[in-house]
């Protein structure tokens, strides 16, 4: 038993480090940790890494917005949420095995990577509607192949595909258009075309009057809901083509309701009323 909570003291350690140290059997070492010095498996919580100055920025954000939620009830409901991701056929990273034992809840933070690649898809949403399904992709002579985010292809797809259908849906004039700052998202070309149809007070982003702030999965609903959400359904049936994969992506979306939306939308609020009182530094694992 002593050496089982010699090893656990820094209260940062799996079972199966503390097996694996002492020679001790698994399941004798769970055992001890869970009945007798009554341990428990808490788990880990990966997040983005923030840099010097991202928490005043990201706090900064937090004041803003609620002062802009304030002064206009449909504020929130007119912003345009907007991201890339990539689904690979492996699916996502599972962390439910990986769990750290400890008397209290360490709320451990471990930073890793944004994303994977294989297949790239662009979704934007409001409170109310998925405004297009866009896949970067280019035909070649084996068919079509996933292509990188450009500051080509980027504007090429807002022009051609979601600022119509922001038109169509009679949404364009009182949008506000998010994106981060991800280098193809702020080239020349974008930036004037998103100044030509949103001006630059209703553009949320790097390099306009209202700057996303960098670093914040944790406030986009895209990252903090959407993707996992797709993510979970779409891999059900374990796709065994990009083609496959594409459908259930497609499928998926199409099964989102209004209210998915306006539930994962409004869920920035406690999000941001968090941010406040953590000073702008992480906060999913305290949600």
């Amino acid at each position: 038993m002593e050496t089982v909570a010699g090893s656990s003291m820094h209260g940062e350690v799996s079972a199966r480090a503390v097996a694996r140290r002492t020679g001790i059997p698994y399941t004798t070492v769970w055992l001890a940790l869970r009945r007798t010095l009554r341990c428990y498996p808490y788990k880990i919580h990966r997040h983005h890494e923030l840099l010097p100055g991202d928490s005043v920025n990201r706090r900064a954000f937090a004041v803003w917005a609620f002062q802009k939620m304030a002064e206009d009830d449909d504020w929130l409901s007119n912003l345009l949420w907007t991201d890339e991701a990539h689904f690979t056929l492996r699916g996502s990273v599972n962390t439910h095995n990986c769990r750290i034992w400890a008397t209290q809840n360490p709320r451990t933070v471990v930073e890793t990577p944004l994303h994977d690649e294989k297949v790239t898809v662009w979704v934007g949403f409001t409170t109310s509607t998925v405004i297009g399904l866009f896949f970067f992709e280019e035909m070649r002579d084996s068919g079509f192949v996933t292509a990188t985010v450009t500051g080509e292809r980027y504007p090429d797809m807002l022009q051609n595909r979601i600022i119509p259908s922001l038109s169509d849906k009679h949404l364009l004039e009182r949008t506000i258009f998010m994106q981060d700052g991800a280098p193809p998202h702020i080239a020349r070309r974008v930036k004037d075309l998103l100044r030509r149809s949103f001006g630059d007070d209703r553009v949320l982003s790097r390099h306009f009057h209202h700057a996303w702030p960098p670093r914040s999965p944790d406030l986009s609903p895209c990252d903090y809901w959407l993707w996992g959400y797709l993510k979970s359904q779409v891999y059900r049936d374990r796709p065994t083509s990009l083609g496959m994969l594409k459908d259930n992506i497609r499928l998926q979306c199409l099964t989102i309701t209004p209210d998915m939306l306006y539930s994962a939308v409004h869920n920035i609020i406690p999000r941001l009323q968090l941010l406040l009182r953590n000073d702008g530094e992480h906060i999913e694992h305290f949600l």
